[in-house]
């Protein structure tokens, strides 16, 4: 009988203090979602599953191989994020358009001198699919080829898709040097160098626009 009766008024006891702190009110500055009807929730599940959605953007860099510029262009880009209000909600990605190339190693040549730069290039080429052509939010095209790539598979896309030159100076050449291809009175070393810093000048602009293109 006296365990009974403590059961009750531990009870008692809650059903007090419950009706004196009242129920939790939700936070409404968690949602995102216009029209949300908060008062018509039920009050407990308002701390069951929260009421908006931070979709991760998906950012596509293509090169003909995907063996430097993109997987640099992705690196560079990731650094930018890591240090802007996007970082967490948009995901940058690297792939080649060529058969030829998948699976090869990365240019060692370009993973030394992004590293001299603060970026590590790590892996090897993937070529792209229709299934990463078509989630991708925004594909940028870093060279002439993966220009042409992209315009003959448009029934895949969904997104935006925008040359790299958009996002360079003016004056300056459309695409990305393709670091295979320079004449033999062209330095490697700076070859590379410019590479790295044109697609530091390109990201850049490339993150100041992106509210714009997604």
């Amino acid at each position: 009988m006296t365990k009974t009766n403590k059961s009750s008024n531990t009870s008692n006891i809650f059903r007090r203090i419950k009706k004196k702190l009242g129920s939790p009110k939700p936070d409404h500055s968690l949602s995102t979602e216009p029209g949300l009807d908060f008062d018509s929730l039920n009050g407990s599940s308002l701390y069951q599953t929260p009421y908006y959605s931070a979709e991760q953007t998906n950012i596509l860099f293509l090169s003909k191989r995907g063996l430097s510029r993109a997987p640099l262009a992705r690196e560079i880009m990731r650094h930018l994020l890591h240090l802007s209000d996007h970082f967490g909600s948009i995901r940058p990605s690297a792939r080649g358009i060529s058969d030829a190339y998948e699976f090869c190693p990365f240019d060692k040549r370009m993973v030394h001198t992004a590293k001299k730069f603060g970026y590590e290039l790590a892996g090897s080429s993937r070529r792209v699919n229709m299934g990463e052509l078509s989630s991708a939010n925004l594909i940028v095209s870093l060279d002439k080829e993966s220009e042409e790539y992209t315009k003959s598979r448009k029934f895949y896309i969904r997104g935006q898709v925008r040359p790299i030159g958009m996002f360079l100076p003016a004056g300056d050449s459309p695409y990305i040097a393709d670091p295979f291809d320079r004449d033999e009175s062209t330095d490697a070393n700076s070859n590379y160098e410019n590479i790295v810093r044109t697609l530091e000048f390109g990201c850049g602009k490339l993150l100041k626009f992106l509210p714009s293109l997604v």
